[in-house]
């Protein structure tokens, strides 16, 4: 036993460095067409308050850069500590101040140090996703998650209420969510999902865990241990880089999860049983190619849902029987047609 609690403590170990990633790595690109960042269409930059390798929202942003620049535009990806929110700043007023780039993408975190950096630049343009300012030359992205995660909900559910079809769930008539931090995007994910459970059977309790952070996959591995523990037959994740450790916690103590962001079902693939999908990618790159047409109106704000898919339910076949898929599936046109409208904690 202490052995085997070794082994998984170094393990996890290896699980956080890869979610707050190497301070070394603070301020290095990658995805650079040459070295300047410029190819032969537009010329676009992400600037992180983060790094990739998470597995799931940063890497998501990358294949749409990916994308862009495999039609020629030339890109960059400015990584940094999520610990060093000074460097964040300095990345965006550079990239800034360098006339460079047609765009410039940035994120989570950056609301605070985009709310100051725009007003200085007035013919700059920029995309902010995941989050909103109101600003003339700020493209601003929403995704419903709380559409997404609704689904993830009705999934959650019927694990929970059938053993028989998930026999790792006990059907005990609890699942839980293990958050990042208590703020309204997250917030969106949480009303989204337990509005889905309550919708299959409102009996079955919803506990909640938040980190305190999105980085610590240590304490996110601890807390979804505790909820099982505790009886949840399936946990969410909502912890962006520290829901790595969400993930490993079901695989080792033998449960369901959820993945969020990026396909995680490959991960731990008897234990994931599906992962919501932000399509932060497809959104990139839609954003590349509306700027390259005009079609772009700076000043407003863009929602990515289930109706534009913009967020998605993608299952884990092995796990996820057709006839379970079908009852998500009538969910998700019951919200698209408007018949079901979903929580949401944002105006």
């Amino acid at each position: 036993m202490m052995k085997n609690l070794h082994v998984r403590r170094r393990s996890l170990v290896a699980l956080a460095a890869v979610a707050a990633a190497a301070v070394t790595m603070s301020a290095c690109s990658s995805g650079d067409t040459n070295a300047a960042g410029k190819g032969d269409g537009t010329n676009v930059v992400y600037v992180m308050s983060d790094n990739l390798g998470d597995k799931g929202f940063n890497d998501s942003a990358k294949a749409g850069f990916d994308r862009a620049k495999a039609e020629g535009a030339g890109t960059k990806l400015l990584q940094a500590s999520p610990s060093d929110p000074q460097l964040w700043r300095q990345n965006l007023e550079a990239v800034s101040n360098s006339g460079q780039y047609d765009l410039i993408f940035t994120g989570p975190g950056m609301h605070d140090n985009l709310a100051a950096v725009a007003p200085q630049h007035p013919d700059q343009k920029y995309v902010f996703f995941d989050d909103e300012l109101e600003a003339p030359n700020v493209l601003s992205i929403r995704y419903a998650q709380n559409e997404g995660s609704y689904l993830a909900g009705v999934l959650a559910a019927n694990a929970s209420l059938d053993p028989k079809t998930f026999p790792l769930s006990k059907g005990n008539k609890k699942v839980g969510i293990v958050a990042g931090q208590d703020l309204p995007g997250i917030q969106e994910f949480i009303v989204g999902f337990k509005q889905g459970v309550a919708s299959v059977d409102p009996k079955i309790e919803v506990n909640i865990s938040f980190i305190g952070n999105f980085n610590d996959a240590q304490k996110a591995y601890d807390l979804t241990t505790t909820l099982f523990n505790s009886g949840a037959d399936v946990v969410y994740n909502v912890a962006g880089p520290a829901g790595l450790g969400i993930l490993k916690a079901a695989a080792d103590t033998n449960h369901y999860a959820i993945g969020v962001d990026s396909d995680q079902n490959g991960l731990h693939p008897k234990n994931v049983l599906a992962s919501m999908l932000k399509q932060i990618g497809n959104s990139v790159y839609d954003s590349v190619k509306k700027y390259e047409q005009g079609g772009i109106k700076f000043g407003e704000t863009v929602v990515y849902g289930l109706d534009n898919d913009g967020v998605a339910l993608v299952y884990n076949d092995a796990l996820v029987p057709a006839e379970v898929k079908q009852k998500i599936d009538a969910a998700k046109q019951k919200v698209v047609s408007g018949e079901v409208k979903v929580d949401s904690v944002l105006k």
